[in-house]
């Protein structure tokens, strides 16, 4: 289970701001109105490209493909770093195990936080929800901040902003390129899902967590593996929203429509999808616009297999 990084009254808090948050009317006609996604061109450096296929499994910290930054002194360190994006300054929080090793590549996790939440509750509240915990000193985190309270993405800045920072990190300390992974909740879930329809050739998997394609979906020959959460008494992200999301990837990765149980919680996987591009579904009934108890589990147990 998650460590809460805090009191057990400033968690509390935390929570019921952030659910309050997450609970305005308002928040579908914000995002159906802002119009993300859209393809343009960057001309940062880019970041080492993910492959076409993995191994079917490969152990947190395993030895894998080094970046840039491998052999060297960490030109990164544990902090808030800041980069040059389509000529604005935007941040991220970079957090490197406590024992960080420069001959190890490291498998990379970007925690992609909510409407109105920012990268310092994706760290602090319950540990890049929930991950940080399971990984512990074998993987390099990142939370990157967003603008306008979220990931509209408009233009496609965000994606760009995703590219340069990457590219940031594995040219700074020692990472793996063939294992960088994004997650997010809510507005963060649908930026997930737009790295997952664009970054393919840099990002290895997605775990959208209520999430759906309004941060856009942009084309891309690239493929990611999937997994998704998402409760059926969602009302502020509609359970068919997340299904949108689900189907476009099974499509992308030419799944058939036949399903298996996978895992101890419910969760399905999709049969004949294209080599190492693996679509998981993880639909429940119950749980509102909120990540189950289980989901840093799963998705864990799902990078883990690249």
């Amino acid at each position: 289970m998650a460590t809460i990084q805090a009191s057990s009254s400033n968690a509390a808090q935390a929570l019921h701001s952030i659910r309050r948050t997450l609970g305005i009317a308002v928040f579908v006609g914000a995002l159906a109105s802002c119009g993300g996604g859209g393809a343009s061109t960057d001309s940062s450096p880019t970041p080492a490209a993910a492959p076409a296929s993995s191994p079917s499994s490969s152990p947190s910290g395993a030895a894998g493909t080094a970046s840039a930054g491998c052999g060297s002194a960490a030109k990164l360190s544990t902090g808030e770093q800041t980069i040059s994006s389509d000529g604005m300054q935007r941040t991220y929080w970079l957090e490197l195990p406590t024992d960080y090793d420069r001959n190890k590549t490291y498998p990379v996790i970007i925690g992609l936080h909510w409407r109105g939440g920012s990268a310092t509750e994706v760290r602090t509240w319950n540990g890049f929800f929930g991950l940080k915990p399971l990984y512990g000193n074998n993987a390099i985190f990142i939370a990157p901040q967003g603008l306008d309270a979220g990931w509209a993405n408009s233009g496609g800045r965000d994606i760009r902003f995703m590219r340069n920072l990457i590219s940031q990190v594995q040219q700074g300390i020692c990472t793996d390129p063939q294992r960088v992974f994004a997650t997010g909740f809510s507005f963060g879930g649908m930026m997930s899902n737009a790295i997952g329809c664009e970054m393919g050739d840099v990002v290895r998997a997605i775990a959208p967590l209520s999430g759906s394609l309004w941060s856009g979906c942009g084309t891309s020959t690239h493929r990611v593996a999937a997994i998704f959460d998402h409760a059926m008494d969602d009302n502020t992200v509609p359970y068919s929203a997340g299904e949108d999301a689900r189907n476009t990837f099974v499509a992308r990765n030419s799944c058939s429509a036949t399903t298996v149980p996978i895992g101890t919680n419910g969760c399905v996987e999709y049969q004949g999808c294209s080599a190492g591009k693996p679509v998981v579904w993880c639909g429940h009934a119950t749980g509102g616009h909120w990540p189950p108890s289980f989901a840093a589990s799963e998705t864990k147990a799902f990078f883990d297999r690249f």
